[in-house]
Protein backbone atom coordinates (compact mmCIF):
# COMPACT_ATOMS: atom_id res chain seq x y z
CA UNK A 1 0.00 0.00 0.00
CA UNK A 2 1.13 3.55 -0.67
CA UNK A 3 1.80 6.26 2.34
CA UNK A 4 -1.66 7.99 1.66
CA UNK A 5 -3.55 4.23 3.11
CA UNK A 6 -1.36 3.59 5.33
CA UNK A 7 -1.78 6.75 7.36
CA UNK A 8 -5.28 6.68 6.52
CA UNK A 9 -5.03 3.00 8.23
CA UNK A 10 -2.91 3.35 11.03
CA UNK A 11 -4.69 7.04 11.93
CA UNK A 12 -1.50 9.06 11.92
CA UNK A 13 0.58 11.33 9.58
CA UNK A 14 2.57 11.02 6.97
CA UNK A 15 5.27 13.89 8.94
CA UNK A 16 5.16 10.84 11.26
CA UNK A 17 5.60 7.99 9.10
CA UNK A 18 8.84 9.63 7.32
CA UNK A 19 10.24 10.34 10.91
CA UNK A 20 10.18 6.62 11.69
CA UNK A 21 11.48 6.03 8.55
CA UNK A 22 14.59 8.70 9.16
CA UNK A 23 15.17 6.50 12.36
CA UNK A 24 14.61 3.25 10.59
CA UNK A 25 12.16 2.23 12.81
CA UNK A 26 10.39 1.68 9.36
CA UNK A 27 11.63 0.24 6.31
CA UNK A 28 9.11 -0.10 2.92
CA UNK A 29 10.33 -1.78 0.22
CA UNK A 30 10.67 0.39 -2.92
CA UNK A 31 8.91 -0.21 -6.18
CA UNK A 32 9.00 1.65 -9.29
CA UNK A 33 10.41 4.13 -7.08
CA UNK A 34 7.65 4.40 -4.89
CA UNK A 35 7.61 3.28 -1.17
CA UNK A 36 5.31 0.17 -0.48
CA UNK A 37 4.00 -0.26 2.79
CA UNK A 38 3.06 -4.25 3.91
CA UNK A 39 2.01 -5.76 7.33
CA UNK A 40 5.79 -5.83 8.27
CA UNK A 41 5.35 -1.57 8.64
CA UNK A 42 2.01 -1.86 9.81
CA UNK A 43 3.03 -4.21 12.99
CA UNK A 44 6.16 -2.08 13.45
CA UNK A 45 4.18 0.89 13.57
CA UNK A 46 2.36 -0.56 16.24
CA UNK A 47 5.26 -2.00 18.31
CA UNK A 48 6.64 1.57 18.39
CA UNK A 49 3.24 3.10 19.28
CA UNK A 50 3.13 0.69 21.79
CA UNK A 51 6.50 1.00 23.71
CA UNK A 52 5.93 5.26 23.37
CA UNK A 53 2.52 4.18 25.67
CA UNK A 54 4.88 2.86 27.92
CA UNK A 55 7.63 5.78 28.36
CA UNK A 56 9.93 4.30 26.09
CA UNK A 57 11.65 7.72 24.13
CA UNK A 58 12.54 6.88 20.25
CA UNK A 59 15.76 7.08 21.10
CA UNK A 60 15.14 3.64 23.25
CA UNK A 61 12.77 2.03 20.54
CA UNK A 62 15.62 2.84 17.74
CA UNK A 63 18.18 0.98 20.37
CA UNK A 64 15.27 -1.90 20.39
CA UNK A 65 15.25 -2.24 16.71
CA UNK A 66 18.87 -2.06 16.03
CA UNK A 67 19.15 -4.91 18.08
CA UNK A 68 16.41 -7.13 16.55
CA UNK A 69 18.40 -6.71 13.64
CA UNK A 70 21.46 -7.34 15.03
CA UNK A 71 20.75 -10.70 16.64
CA UNK A 72 18.27 -13.15 16.53
CA UNK A 73 15.50 -12.78 18.83
CA UNK A 74 16.47 -16.02 21.02
CA UNK A 75 19.81 -14.55 21.21
CA UNK A 76 20.95 -14.66 24.73
CA UNK A 77 23.16 -11.43 24.28
CA UNK A 78 19.82 -9.74 22.62
CA UNK A 79 17.49 -11.27 25.77
CA UNK A 80 20.03 -9.34 28.08
CA UNK A 81 20.32 -6.12 25.80
CA UNK A 82 16.19 -5.54 25.84
CA UNK A 83 16.57 -6.76 29.46
CA UNK A 84 18.41 -4.18 30.44
CA UNK A 85 16.47 -1.39 28.42
CA UNK A 86 13.22 -2.72 29.96
CA UNK A 87 14.73 -2.83 33.56
CA UNK A 88 15.99 0.86 33.33
CA UNK A 89 12.92 1.99 31.87
CA UNK A 90 10.76 0.09 35.04
CA UNK A 91 13.01 2.06 37.41
CA UNK A 92 12.42 5.03 35.78
CA UNK A 93 8.83 4.60 36.43
CA UNK A 94 9.29 3.63 39.68
CA UNK A 95 11.09 6.38 40.66
CA UNK A 96 8.46 8.68 38.84
CA UNK A 97 5.74 7.19 41.43
CA UNK A 98 7.44 7.46 43.81
CA UNK A 99 7.68 11.50 43.38
CA UNK A 100 4.59 11.27 42.79
CA UNK A 101 3.25 9.55 46.21
CA UNK A 102 5.53 12.12 47.46
CA UNK A 103 3.90 15.35 46.08
CA UNK A 104 0.39 13.75 46.71
CA UNK A 105 1.54 13.54 50.57
CA UNK A 106 2.88 17.06 50.55
CA UNK A 107 -0.58 18.08 49.10
CA UNK A 108 -2.68 15.66 51.70
CA UNK A 109 -0.88 17.08 54.69
CA UNK A 110 -1.54 21.08 53.48
CA UNK A 111 -5.20 20.13 52.69
CA UNK A 112 -5.55 18.74 55.82
CA UNK A 113 -3.74 21.92 57.34
CA UNK A 114 -6.02 24.29 55.28
CA UNK A 115 -9.23 22.12 56.40
CA UNK A 116 -8.16 22.98 60.09
CA UNK A 117 -8.08 26.28 59.94
CA UNK A 118 -11.70 26.37 58.34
Amino acid sequence: MKIGEFVALLNTTKDTVRHYEELNLLKPNWQNNKKEYSDKEILDFQVVNELKKYGFSLKDIQKISSLKEAVDYGDKQFIGQVHQILTGQLEKLLQEENEIRERRLILENEAKKLKNLL
